[in-house]
């Protein structure tokens, strides 16, 4: 029924219905907010999940890409992996190796888009931070250009990614038990990362993000999800690291996600002789 300026001469209980059927009760627009606000609390976690899901499986693409750029590099080289003598697993670029680095070896031929080195979670993490995170092409520090991506002229090169394959340090890598601690018994450490393609079986890893504890000097958390400066005074795993998975290629070529419980101290050694590496 509509209402109009005539039906000031209807009865009182008419005028009443007209003004029940004029709009919403501020009790009715309530309502319908809150149902609104409920639904989006229950849509928002399902879709930011869904985001991270698909986030991640760029990630492990990215691993495999990187994964077959290395081996084919070995498959044309007697079998060797790039020279691999950096700061740490991340640095594929120092002083040190300079053109002999991953970087020179790979670039523009074994390795023809970059992006395959930026994961986007760590980028949206880390990318105002790390602006090479974000962008090959970025360097890490603006004013400097020391430290970059692989698109850079940078003397020091680091990525999300750690590679393995043929890292040397000095003293050399020492690979321990799920305890922090090298077993006596060979079976139960984590098995040497390979320096050969000859050595690529399923048992060895071959890149991941970076999880580490530089004791007085650095706990990284460089995972999925993870924040970069979590203190300098050593603290167990699920102290320090709020990074929920950790996917981890095999020198096989597998991939695997690795949830935050399996994640545990796999490595010790460069930079420092007492840095620890999770994965």
């Amino acid at each position: 029924m509509e209402c109009t300026a005539f039906d000031e001469a209807r009865p009182r209980m008419g005028m009443e219905a007209c003004a029940e059927e004029a709009g919403f009760t501020l009790i009715e627009l309530l309502v319908v907010i809150a149902i609104i606000a409920i639904l989006a609390g229950m849509l928002l976690p399902a879709l930011a999940k869904s985001k991270y899901t698909g986030q991640r499986a760029v990630c492990v693409n990215n691993l495999r890409q990187q994964y077959l750029s290395q081996v084919l590099y070995a498959d044309d080289n007697q079998g060797r992996f790039p020279y691999h003598e950096d700061i740490s697993p991340d640095y594929h670029r120092t002083p040190t190796t300079g053109t002999r680095s991953i970087v020179n070896s790979l670039r523009g031929t074994y390795v023809q888009e970059t992006k395959m080195l930026i994961c986007p979670i760590t980028a949206k993490s880390f990318g105002r931070l790390w602006l090479n995170y974000y962008s090959m092409t970025n360097f890490a520090d603006r004013v400097t250009r020391d430290y970059g991506g692989w698109d850079t002229t940078a003397g020091y090169v680091f990525t999300p990614y750690m590679w393995f394959a043929n890292f040397t340090a000095t003293p050399p890598m020492r690979f321990v038990a799920p305890d922090g601690r090298v077993s006596s018994n060979p079976e139960d450490n984590e098995p040497a990362w390979p320096t050969t393609s000859s050595e690529c079986d399923s048992r060895r890893a071959f890149i991941t993000h970076r999880i580490s504890d530089t004791p007085g000097t650095k706990l990284w958390d460089v995972g999925h999800l993870g924040q970069f400066d979590a203190g300098n005074v050593s603290k167990p795993l699920w102290a320090f690291s709020i990074t929920p998975d950790q996917p981890v290629a095999h020198a096989d070529g597998s991939v695997k996600v690795r949830p935050k419980a399996q994640i545990k101290p796999r490595v010790k050694g460069g930079p420092s002789v007492d840095t620890t590496y999770y994965y």
